[in-house]
């Protein structure tokens, strides 16, 4: 009984830092383009660096690392995407680091979908949950 005062405040500290933590994770996945990433791509630097078509009304631009270790996973999860209007490129730091610095984008895997005018409409940082590729398909989904 008189550890039960405690176990309250441990509780507490607890529920706060989970309250914390899982804000803090859906700061950095979303739907919309949240102010610290890029708010559209330049298609155009995409496709003069071999990488993606302009032509492609939705680009799903998978940025990884040699390093990474959970950049192939993503890959594989995204890439039942491409399809009619959807285009799923790799866009490797070894071979077009220019593009992920231009981005400032400093931890992979991360995902970005634009649509034709290279407006961001999604984004994901990390490997995505089956949850972040369902919200992708309905971005893609709803907005031809």
């Amino acid at each position: 009984m008189r550890f039960a005062p405690l176990a309250l405040i441990l509780g507490a500290v607890a529920c706060l830092v989970a309250l914390v933590a899982s804000r803090r994770r859906s700061r950095w996945r979303g739907v919309l383009a949240a102010p610290e990433i890029p708010s559209s791509v330049d298609r155009g630097a995409f496709a003069r660096s071999g990488i993606g078509s302009p032509e492609a009304p939705w680009l799903v631009a998978v940025l990884t690392d040699s390093a990474c270790g959970s950049c192939d996973t993503a890959l594989e999860r995204l890439a039942p995407l491409a399809g009619p209007g959807v285009e799923v490129v790799e866009v490797d730091a070894a071979r077009h680091g220019s593009l992920h610095d231009s981005y400032g984008v400093d931890a992979v895997p991360f995902t970005l979908v634009a649509d034709h005018e290279g407006a961001v409409q999604a984004w994901i940082l990390g490997p995505p949950t089956a949850g972040d590729v369902a919200a992708v398909r309905r971005v893609l989904a709803t907005q031809a």
